[in-house]
């Protein structure tokens, strides 16, 4: 009798497994990189509605900004969301600024069931007054996938060190 219940759970425990739906890893992978761009896209465009719809929108979403000398640090939706209207809107009011781009390079991501993370360089490339121009900086994010969409939940950009030169 034992050795037939032992059977039977394990049989079931088996089934169980087999039956759980596998994750394909790579096509993950490449939707929290669509998400990505998507963000900095819709921001070279001012596109907040494309922006919000990338983003979990709950008080646990967060984005640090550290620059050379002080950092931001924004908790919640509603603190994202004004920071990103301040700056569409200093954007879209200085004429001076034109065509951003952004690219991502040196990206490394990991997904681990309904969560990834990534970090990468995140590179800014616009005109201003008619002269080109390129922000660097490396970017860290963490995602939620939600409803089988993945979205930000931590957004993070820090400055890269400045070079020492030593003399020779």
């Amino acid at each position: 009798m034992k050795k037939s219940l032992f059977v039977a759970f394990a049989l079931i425990f088996l089934t169980c497994i087999s039956c759980k739906e596998k994750i394909d890893i790579e096509k993950e992978k490449e939707a929290v990189l669509k998400v990505l761009q998507e963000e900095g896209d819709a921001f070279a465009v001012s596109d907040m509605k494309s922006i919000s719809a990338v983003h979990l929108q709950d008080n646990t979403a967060t984005r640090l900004e550290q620059g050379q000398d002080s950092y931001n640090l924004y908790h919640g939706w509603d603190e994202i969301n004004s920071m990103y209207e301040g700056y569409i809107k200093s954007i879209l009011a200085d004429s001076s600024y034109k065509n951003p781009q952004n690219l991502k390079g040196n990206i490394i991501v990991k997904v681990v069931g309904n969560s990834a993370w990534l970090i990468c360089d995140n590179t800014w490339k616009y005109e201003y007054n008619d002269i080109a121009g390129e922000d660097t900086n490396i970017q860290i994010a963490f995602f939620e996938k939600i409803n089988g969409e993945w979205k930000f939940s931590f957004n993070a950009f820090v400055q890269k060190p400045v070079p020492k030169t030593v003399p020779l």
